[in-house]
């Protein structure tokens, strides 16, 4: 499939921040937009992934929201000496051993 400067139907996922809900992560973006997007202020470190299918970016965007989410908790439990201490990252892989998500406990 080919994508013209301003022809949509790229979907543009990225990694949630504390305050993210699942709408925050997923836009429908043409090659242009991505390039206004970068300008604006995204950067590689957010991990932006694009697809072609918007139900695979908006359950991309949700695995990654889960993960922080599922973070966020733990580090909670561990904060309130509900859980051994020792954990200190949290890693989500796929099927492949592709890293997914990761996110510091401390």
């Amino acid at each position: 499939m080919r994508f013209g400067l301003r022809d949509r139907g790229l979907w543009l996922v990225v990694d949630p921040t504390e305050r993210s809900e699942p709408n925050d992560l997923v836009s429908e973006v043409s090659l242009a937009d991505l390039e206004l997007q970068f300008k604006g202020g995204l950067r590689i470190d957010q991990n932006p992934s694009l697809f072609t299918e918007r139900k695979k970016a908006e359950i991309k965007a949700f695995g990654r929201l889960t993960a922080l989410r599922a973070a966020r908790a733990i580090a909670a439990q561990v904060a309130a000496g509900k859980l051994q201490p020792g954990a200190h990252r949290l890693e989500v892989f796929d099927g492949e051993g592709k890293l997914l998500f990761e996110a510091d406990l401390d």
